[in-house]
């Protein structure tokens, strides 16, 4: 059987990988890609932390067409919640789908993920944690 050349499924067993960028500042966007087993980019996970105020915030989630279901917004989910402390979570505007997610992954790991606005003004403004908003240029 030969495989569709659009197509961004690994041949075989080649399993995705993750690899997180970090924020230019301490509440600065940060992103978790996810690569197929030929280093195609199939997925993200677009987000942010504020560790001063304790909050996180949700840009976006995305994952291919031919890659959903498996699991694979979950796990990259899962790997951008910080084991080390509690954050109160928020997410951008979410699709029914998106809904659906997060309220499954709510259900999972007790943590809410409410679509709306960050709850923290270093998040919301764009701003360094620890510098008040009206200190940003």
């Amino acid at each position: 059987m030969t495989r569709d050349p659009r197509s961004t499924r690994p041949e075989s067993g080649a399993g995705p990988a993750f690899h997180a960028t970090s924020a230019g500042h301490p509440a600065g966007p940060r992103e978790l890609v996810i690569r197929d087993g030929a280093d195609r980019e199939i997925g993200k996970i677009e987000f942010r932390i504020c560790r001063a105020c304790g909050a996180g915030h949700v840009d976006s989630v995305t994952v291919a067409p031919s890659w959903q279901g498996q699991g694979l917004a979950r796990e990259a989910l899962h790997r951008i919640l910080p084991d080390d402390l509690a954050l109160a979570w928020t997410t951008s505007r979410q699709t029914g789908e998106g809904r659906a997610f997060f309220a499954a992954v709510t259900e999972e790991t007790g943590i809410g993920f409410p679509a709306g606005q960050p709850g923290c003004v270093h998040l919301r403004g764009g701003g360094r944690a620890g510098t008040p908003p009206s200190d940003r240029p």
